[in-house]
């Protein structure tokens, strides 16, 4: 055994002196195929690994078998332990040991295959970014259950979005449609005011120079009780004037809220009022012309509110308690103080009668009369009676004025056939009929006052006569109230 030992220790020493191949270039490392075999099936195979600066060794081929095999799998043993470093290895003679050519193969570092590829893959950028969108691109079912819901969810919320924008832009439409219909009607009201501005300049211009010229004051124009009833007097016409007016609008509004009432009466009250109209030779159709039915139903309301409003509290063959004439303006210009600012909610607490026995009574008997004119069966609601009320105080208003001064102020009323006289009446259809002069009266819508040298005109449909063919045209126009 000595001889074996000589060559061998004289062979690691040329080695280790020896330079490294010529043939073997930088760029290459040797792999070791049992190392990778080893990672991916698990085995026990040794690695062998040659070293760039160490010459391969030759070994004998020992005598005997079994201890062949005993060194060779204590070598094989070893080379696997020391297999991870890469730095220290040993190769077998080709000649001795041909099997172990195919345990060493030299390959390039871009190799695709081995425990390399992994690394070089994950070093260079193209990896890394496929590894990234690798990752963002996999989805999960519960992802995708979890999109599909939210999904669905801001549509169901864009719909009510969109619904409630509609709803929203509708509402809009309707405010400003009904902003325009407003705007309308208060410039129609602006116009009529204006007309009854002007209306109120002329009667009060027209009133100055009947007091100036008023038999009144001569002879005892400079008496200082004389001025005082002069502007007590004047006072109370122009308070006179304004309840007049009022009187009318109220009349007005009843006959509104009577003909609404009319649609739930039946044909009976329709019927009632035909008949009062008849003796105008006047047909009247609440479903034909609505217009019409309410100027002639404000006429026959009228012709009943100030039926005997001559007599002292509205009743024919009355006897005033009071005779002196100036005692008795001064009551009646009282009474029309308190009862000036009563309102519809003191009455439904406290009663008419409880603030004026007279003029509970006139409620009275004028609800009694418009009822039994129009046949009316059923309860008053409480709109309808609101607007009685405003009526009734209107008029009893106008009355207690009329009687606070001395002489009183007279009323005067025209009948049908009468000829129309412009100075004395206004044809509430003039504006209709430019082309048709009025010729005779049809019917009175309000009766007038005498205001000393002026007049209050009663206002009237009339019958008209035509310009052109000179006959009478049997046709009474029904202007807007």
């Amino acid at each position: 055994m000595a001889p074996s030992s000589s060559p061998s220790s004289s062979c690691s020493a040329s080695s280790s002196k020896s330079p490294p191949p010529p043939h073997q270039s930088p760029f290459f490392t040797p792999i070791q195929e049992c190392e990778r075999e080893g990672q991916e099936d698990g085995g026990t195979t040794p690695n062998v690994s040659r070293d760039k600066a160490v010459t391969p060794k030759h070994f004998a081929t020992p005598l005997h078998a079994k201890t062949t095999a005993k060194s060779n799998a204590r070598k094989r043993h070893e080379s696997a332990e020391n297999g991870g470093d890469g730095e220290v290895g040993s190769v077998s003679c080709n000649k001795c040991r041909p099997h172990s050519r195919e345990k060493i193969s030299v390959v390039p570092l871009d190799n695709n295959n081995g425990v390399n590829k992994h690394s070089f893959f994950m070093a260079s950028p193209n990896g890394i970014f496929k590894s990234i969108f690798h990752s963002l691109t996999r989805k999960s079912p519960k992802s995708t259950d979890v999109f599909t819901s939210r999904e669905e969810q801001w549509r169901i919320a864009v719909a009510e979005l969109t619904h409630k924008l509609i709803q929203a832009t509708r509402k809009r439409d309707e405010a400003l449609l009904e902003a325009s219909r407003l705007k309308h009607s208060m410039a129609e009201l602006e116009k009529k005011l204006d007309k009854l501005e002007v209306d109120c300049h002329n009667l009060k211009s027209g009133l100055g120079e009947c007091n100036s010229n008023s038999p009144y004051r001569m002879g005892k124009a400079h008496h200082p009780h004389q001025d005082r009833v002069i502007r007590a007097n004047e006072k109370v016409i122009q308070q006179f004037l304004i309840s007049v007016s009022e009187a009318r609008s109220s009349i007005r509004l009843l006959s509104r809220s009577l003909s609404m009432q009319l649609r739930h009466m039946g044909s009976k009250v329709c019927q009632r009022i035909s008949l009062l109209l008849q003796p105008y030779d006047i047909k009247v159709s609440h479903s034909k012309n609505p217009k019409s039915l309410l100027l002639y139903l404000e006429a026959l309301l009228s012709n009943a509110f100030f039926e005997d409003f001559e007599s002292v509290g509205f009743r024919k063959n009355a006897v005033n308690h009071i005779l002196n004439p100036i005692d008795r303006c001064e009551a009646n210009y009282g009474s029309f103080n308190n009862l000036q600012g009563l309102t519809w909610e003191e009455v439904l607490t406290k009663g008419t009668r409880y603030f004026s026995e007279e003029f509970s009574k006139f409620c009275d008997r004028k609800m009694s009369e418009i009822v039994a004119m129009l046949g009316w069966t059923r309860a008053w609601p409480e709109p309808l009676l609101q607007a009685f009320f405003v009526a009734s105080k209107s008029v009893w208003l106008v009355h207690l004025l009329a009687n606070s001064v001395h002489p009183g102020l007279p009323i005067f009323r025209v009948d049908k056939g009468v000829r129309f006289d412009s100075l004395y009446m206004e044809d509430m259809s003039g504006e209709r009929a430019m082309k048709l002069v009025p010729s005779m009266v049809r019917i009175m819508i309000t009766p007038g006052f005498y205001v000393y040298g002026n007049v209050i005109k009663c206002k009237v449909i009339c019958r008209y006569h035509n310009n052109l063919d000179t006959s009478l045209i049997n046709k009474g126009l029904t202007p807007s109230p």
